[in-house]
């Protein structure tokens, strides 16, 4: 009766261990980078989203999109809403986007605002004007997040509403 492992066997188990250490070290690399990073790019989606349904919302009771308010001017951001009791700012700022509420054009100050923090994302606004009045807003976005050393774009969208899309037509 032998008392002990022969120098195959040995080499055989260190060989095994060396394989699973390095799968198990592929997998300890995605738990520990790539699952809280996919978290923080769902985190801003979802609050990118929770905005764009507030512009959504401002947009279809919306009177039109005026090319200025007061000091504000609208251009790639700063986005302006008429409403029938005002005027909406959404403006792009810092990784944030400001909702303002500006009452008339002397007290452009406003009124309450909302602001959405948006690390990483990336927002675009274009209006679209038919006979020089506001019509449509498209609105394209997308989180850049940079992944070993190069930039991937994830959750890339484009939106586009309408001017009072849900208005009353019966008037």
């Amino acid at each position: 009766m032998r008392k002990g492992f022969s120098l195959v066997e040995m080499l055989a188990v260190i060989l095994v261990l060396t394989i699973v250490s390095a799968a198990l070290a592929g997998l300890f690399t995605t738990v520990i980078t790539d699952i809280p990073r996919s978290h923080r790019v769902i985190q801003t989606n979802t609050t990118l989203l929770n905005m764009l349904e507030q512009v959504h919302k401002d947009i279809d009771t919306a009177r039109g999109l005026p090319v200025s308010f007061g000091e504000y001017a609208a251009n790639t951001e700063i986005l302006l809403i008429e409403l029938e009791d005002g005027v909406i700012s959404y403006q792009i700022k810092d990784d944030k986007v400001i909702r303002r509420n500006l009452m008339t054009a002397e007290d452009n100050k406003g009124g309450d605002s909302r602001i959405w923090s948006v690390p990483h994302a990336k927002l675009e606004w274009q209006v679209w004007r038919e006979n020089g009045n506001g019509c449509a807003v498209q609105v394209k976005t997308h989180i850049e997040h940079e992944v070993r050393g190069h930039l991937e774009r994830k959750m890339a969208n484009s939106h586009l509403y309408f001017v009072g899309a849900f208005k009353d037509t019966t008037r």
